[in-house]
């Protein structure tokens, strides 16, 4: 066993002994500010591992955080996570050793072990044509300083995961603190990366869809690469939709989910739903299912609402129907419990 040097965790030891989160093995996860982590939400654990601005990628995957962080998975006690909000533990989506890859499998006996993350993340462009209330007060347009960044950080990656020819897999990821097809950044990234010099080049998706129609043209010499799409909707009718994705228009909606659903038949990518669980919408939660099913989508996924400072805190807690103390919790927890015994639903943070 390696030599840990103590690294200060922020969350209780857990007893997951022999169950195995890939996520510190094989992915990273980069915000525009340089922050890169080894897990696919930041904010939900303490896992950042330096910033790529000022520490070369290899030197960061080899410091005593993030060789802390390998171990606490290979130990079972998993110090860096937080229960209550990862949809890992909480979906008990973790491996065992007969489920393990190979490559992982291999890491898994020295913490100190690693090789090139083959899945990117990138996170933090705000870039986004909503202004859903959930997330942000208006629509979200980067100063020059930060398109400087972003420039700068496209550039970094570029130059150090695709600056020569490679047959290895490498799946690229956007989130959803943005929206893709609107950021500048991230659009110039994927026009530079073609498939003749990275043959196992994969892609991820993260949109709200409503301008996919308009720009896939950007990204259409990806199509054979592009192995997954998930729309943030949020709704099942026009009224609860231009309430909480504020800014968008259903009938964009609903013309938009039909161009990705002729997508997904035509390049065969996995196509999922996504609605942030709140007071606006909960009770439209088991619609929004069937809604989402009407357009063929794979996974219907359901996340917790988490604060990102747009409403106080008293605010938050009125939009939080899962609160402790929220006069409708007994009515949330009935469309959760209905949830629950449909096949498909992913949960994302605490639902209890």
């Amino acid at each position: 066993m390696a030599n840990i040097i103590p690294i200060k965790a922020s969350f209780p030891k857990k007893q997951l002994q022999d169950l195995y989160c890939l996520s510190p093995f094989i992915n990273i996860h980069i915000e525009v500010n340089g922050s890169v982590s080894l897990c696919g939400c930041p904010g939900w654990g303490d896992l950042s591992i330096g910033n790529i601005f000022e520490t070369p990628l290899i030197d960061l995957l080899s410091s005593p955080k993030a060789v802390a962080i390998r171990e606490s998975v290979i130990t079972g006690t998993y110090e860096f996570c937080n229960e209550k909000q990862c949809a890992v533990l909480i979906n008990n989506e973790l491996n065992t050793k007969e489920t393990v890859p190979d490559n992982v499998s291999l890491l898994l006996q020295d913490s100190t072990k690693f090789d090139l993350p083959y899945e990117i993340k990138i996170n933090g462009d705000k870039t986004c044509n909503l202004s859903c209330p959930s997330c942000r007060t208006s629509i979200y347009k980067s100063s020059e300083d930060e398109i400087a960044n972003q420039q700068k950080l496209g550039l970094i990656l570029f130059n150090n995961i695709f600056d020569k020819p490679s047959d290895k897999l490498i799946m690229v990821g956007t989130s959803g603190s943005g929206e893709v097809f609107a950021s500048p950044m991230l659009l110039n990234l994927l026009a530079n990366i073609t498939l003749d010099k990275f043959p196992n080049f994969k892609l991820e998706l993260h949109t709200n869809g409503l301008l996919s129609q308009k720009f896939w043209h950007k990204i259409q010499h990806l199509e054979p690469a592009i192995e997954k799409v998930v729309v943030s909707i949020d709704a099942a009718s026009k009224e609860t939709y231009e309430t909480v994705r504020r800014g968008g228009k259903w009938e964009d909606l609903q013309s938009s989910l039909d161009f990705l659903k002729t997508m997904k038949r035509k390049i065969k990518f996995e196509f999922n739903g996504r609605m942030i669980f709140q007071k606006e919408n909960y009770k439209d939660a088991v619609d929004f299912y069937h809604f989402c099913k009407s357009y063929n989508i794979d996974r219907v996924e359901y996340s917790r609402l988490i604060s990102w400072n747009t409403w106080n805190k008293l605010e938050f807690q009125q939009q939080d129907v899962l609160h402790l103390m929220h006069d409708e919790r007994p009515m949330a927890l009935k469309q959760i419990q209905q949830l629950q015994l449909l096949p498909g639903v992913w949960f994302e943070g605490n639902f209890e």
